[in-house]
Protein backbone atom coordinates (compact mmCIF):
# COMPACT_ATOMS: atom_id res chain seq x y z
CA UNK A 1 0.00 0.00 0.00
CA UNK A 2 1.26 3.66 -0.97
CA UNK A 3 0.29 6.66 0.51
CA UNK A 4 -0.63 9.43 -2.43
CA UNK A 5 0.46 12.68 -1.13
CA UNK A 6 -2.82 14.12 -2.77
CA UNK A 7 -6.35 12.33 -3.37
CA UNK A 8 -7.06 11.35 -6.80
CA UNK A 9 -10.35 12.45 -7.47
CA UNK A 10 -11.83 12.91 -11.09
CA UNK A 11 -14.84 14.68 -10.28
CA UNK A 12 -12.87 17.79 -8.95
CA UNK A 13 -10.31 17.40 -11.44
CA UNK A 14 -11.29 15.59 -14.73
CA UNK A 15 -7.85 16.14 -16.95
CA UNK A 16 -6.16 13.10 -18.23
CA UNK A 17 -2.86 12.85 -20.08
CA UNK A 18 -2.31 13.61 -23.40
CA UNK A 19 -2.03 11.55 -26.00
CA UNK A 20 1.97 10.47 -27.08
CA UNK A 21 1.59 9.30 -30.53
CA UNK A 22 3.54 10.93 -32.68
CA UNK A 23 2.56 12.30 -35.77
CA UNK A 24 3.54 11.60 -38.97
CA UNK A 25 6.51 13.20 -40.30
CA UNK A 26 6.40 15.81 -42.44
CA UNK A 27 6.24 20.16 -42.18
CA UNK A 28 3.93 21.91 -39.51
CA UNK A 29 3.79 25.17 -38.06
CA UNK A 30 4.45 25.40 -34.57
CA UNK A 31 5.80 27.62 -31.56
CA UNK A 32 8.02 27.26 -28.43
CA UNK A 33 5.34 27.33 -24.94
CA UNK A 34 8.05 26.42 -22.46
CA UNK A 35 11.59 26.31 -21.76
CA UNK A 36 13.58 25.53 -19.37
CA UNK A 37 17.40 25.16 -18.74
CA UNK A 38 17.85 21.46 -17.09
CA UNK A 39 20.85 20.08 -15.13
CA UNK A 40 21.93 16.76 -16.64
CA UNK A 41 21.39 13.58 -15.08
CA UNK A 42 24.92 13.28 -14.28
CA UNK A 43 24.93 16.41 -13.39
CA UNK A 44 28.15 17.89 -15.38
CA UNK A 45 26.26 19.83 -17.73
CA UNK A 46 22.72 21.62 -19.01
CA UNK A 47 20.32 21.41 -21.15
CA UNK A 48 17.18 23.41 -22.94
CA UNK A 49 14.42 21.35 -22.90
CA UNK A 50 12.25 22.89 -25.45
CA UNK A 51 8.01 22.60 -25.77
CA UNK A 52 6.83 23.10 -29.28
CA UNK A 53 3.15 23.36 -30.03
CA UNK A 54 1.79 22.65 -33.46
CA UNK A 55 -0.75 25.83 -34.60
CA UNK A 56 -2.96 24.46 -36.99
CA UNK A 57 -4.21 21.05 -39.26
CA UNK A 58 -4.94 18.07 -37.96
CA UNK A 59 -2.32 17.88 -35.54
CA UNK A 60 -3.45 21.33 -33.59
CA UNK A 61 -2.54 21.39 -29.94
CA UNK A 62 0.37 18.55 -30.08
CA UNK A 63 3.42 18.77 -28.34
CA UNK A 64 6.82 18.26 -29.73
CA UNK A 65 9.96 18.34 -27.39
CA UNK A 66 13.72 18.61 -28.16
CA UNK A 67 16.90 19.05 -26.25
CA UNK A 68 19.81 21.34 -26.69
CA UNK A 69 22.86 20.39 -24.31
CA UNK A 70 24.51 23.81 -24.39
CA UNK A 71 26.36 23.01 -21.72
CA UNK A 72 28.22 19.79 -21.87
CA UNK A 73 31.65 18.29 -21.48
CA UNK A 74 31.18 16.72 -24.98
CA UNK A 75 32.44 19.40 -27.07
CA UNK A 76 30.64 17.64 -30.06
CA UNK A 77 26.95 17.55 -28.28
CA UNK A 78 27.69 21.20 -27.45
CA UNK A 79 28.53 22.12 -31.00
CA UNK A 80 25.36 20.34 -32.28
CA UNK A 81 23.16 21.92 -29.76
CA UNK A 82 24.81 25.07 -30.82
CA UNK A 83 24.05 25.13 -34.42
CA UNK A 84 20.27 23.97 -33.45
CA UNK A 85 19.46 26.88 -31.64
CA UNK A 86 21.33 29.17 -34.23
CA UNK A 87 18.90 27.59 -36.77
CA UNK A 88 15.58 28.13 -34.45
CA UNK A 89 17.12 32.04 -33.97
CA UNK A 90 17.09 32.33 -37.79
CA UNK A 91 14.04 30.63 -38.36
CA UNK A 92 12.11 33.02 -36.02
CA UNK A 93 14.27 36.53 -37.92
CA UNK A 94 16.52 36.78 -34.58
CA UNK A 95 20.16 37.30 -34.60
CA UNK A 96 20.58 35.37 -31.14
CA UNK A 97 18.91 35.28 -27.76
CA UNK A 98 20.39 35.65 -23.78
CA UNK A 99 16.78 34.68 -22.51
CA UNK A 100 15.04 31.44 -23.74
CA UNK A 101 11.83 33.97 -23.13
CA UNK A 102 12.71 35.41 -26.24
CA UNK A 103 11.65 32.40 -28.56
CA UNK A 104 8.72 31.48 -26.90
CA UNK A 105 5.23 32.31 -29.48
CA UNK A 106 6.95 33.10 -32.68
CA UNK A 107 5.74 30.58 -35.43
CA UNK A 108 7.90 28.37 -37.46
CA UNK A 109 7.75 25.66 -39.67
CA UNK A 110 8.86 22.08 -37.96
CA UNK A 111 10.10 19.35 -39.81
CA UNK A 112 9.54 15.93 -38.16
CA UNK A 113 10.55 12.90 -38.48
CA UNK A 114 9.62 9.71 -36.66
CA UNK A 115 12.02 7.61 -34.77
CA UNK A 116 11.58 4.66 -34.39
CA UNK A 117 10.18 2.96 -30.73
CA UNK A 118 12.97 0.41 -28.83
CA UNK A 119 12.86 -1.88 -25.58
CA UNK A 120 13.04 0.80 -23.78
CA UNK A 121 11.59 3.88 -25.25
CA UNK A 122 8.06 4.78 -27.50
CA UNK A 123 8.55 5.71 -30.97
CA UNK A 124 8.87 9.66 -30.87
CA UNK A 125 9.02 12.55 -33.50
CA UNK A 126 12.37 14.27 -33.97
CA UNK A 127 12.81 17.72 -35.10
CA UNK A 128 15.25 17.84 -38.22
CA UNK A 129 14.77 21.36 -39.73
CA UNK A 130 13.18 24.90 -39.02
CA UNK A 131 11.65 27.33 -41.55
CA UNK A 132 10.56 30.60 -40.94
CA UNK A 133 6.99 31.16 -41.23
CA UNK A 134 6.37 34.63 -41.86
CA UNK A 135 6.24 35.22 -46.01
CA UNK A 136 5.42 31.99 -46.28
CA UNK A 137 1.94 31.59 -48.38
CA UNK A 138 -0.89 29.74 -46.80
CA UNK A 139 -0.54 25.98 -45.90
CA UNK A 140 -2.80 23.08 -46.43
CA UNK A 141 -3.79 21.31 -43.32
CA UNK A 142 -2.26 18.21 -44.16
CA UNK A 143 1.72 17.70 -43.57
CA UNK A 144 3.70 18.61 -46.60
CA UNK A 145 7.37 17.35 -47.62
CA UNK A 146 8.98 20.04 -47.42
CA UNK A 147 7.51 23.79 -46.34
CA UNK A 148 6.17 26.70 -48.52
CA UNK A 149 8.44 28.09 -50.83
CA UNK A 150 8.48 31.70 -51.66
CA UNK A 151 6.67 32.40 -54.99
CA UNK A 152 8.55 34.53 -57.55
CA UNK A 153 6.34 37.51 -57.93
CA UNK A 154 4.64 38.26 -60.85
CA UNK A 155 3.63 41.73 -62.80
CA UNK A 156 -0.11 42.20 -62.31
CA UNK A 157 -1.53 45.42 -64.09
CA UNK A 158 -2.95 48.05 -61.13
CA UNK A 159 -6.82 47.34 -60.32
CA UNK A 160 -8.90 50.20 -59.17
CA UNK A 161 -8.89 51.42 -55.41
CA UNK A 162 -12.01 49.29 -54.03
CA UNK A 163 -14.24 51.02 -51.87
CA UNK A 164 -13.13 51.43 -48.16
CA UNK A 165 -15.17 48.59 -45.77
CA UNK A 166 -16.81 49.19 -42.70
CA UNK A 167 -15.68 45.70 -41.11
CA UNK A 168 -12.33 45.46 -39.73
CA UNK A 169 -9.40 43.08 -41.26
CA UNK A 170 -9.49 39.79 -40.42
CA UNK A 171 -6.19 38.98 -38.59
CA UNK A 172 -4.01 36.71 -40.23
CA UNK A 173 -1.30 34.37 -38.74
CA UNK A 174 2.33 34.95 -39.52
CA UNK A 175 1.90 31.71 -41.71
CA UNK A 176 -1.41 32.97 -44.05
Amino acid sequence: MALLPNKANTQENNQTMDDRTPIPAGTYPAHITKSEFKATKAKTGHYLNLTWKVLDGPHKGKVVFNLLNLDNPNPVAVEIATKELNSICQAMGKAGVQDSDELHNIPVFLTLKVTEGTAQFAPKNEITGYKPASGNPSFSSEPVSAPPQQQEAVAVPPKEAAPASSEPESKKLPWE
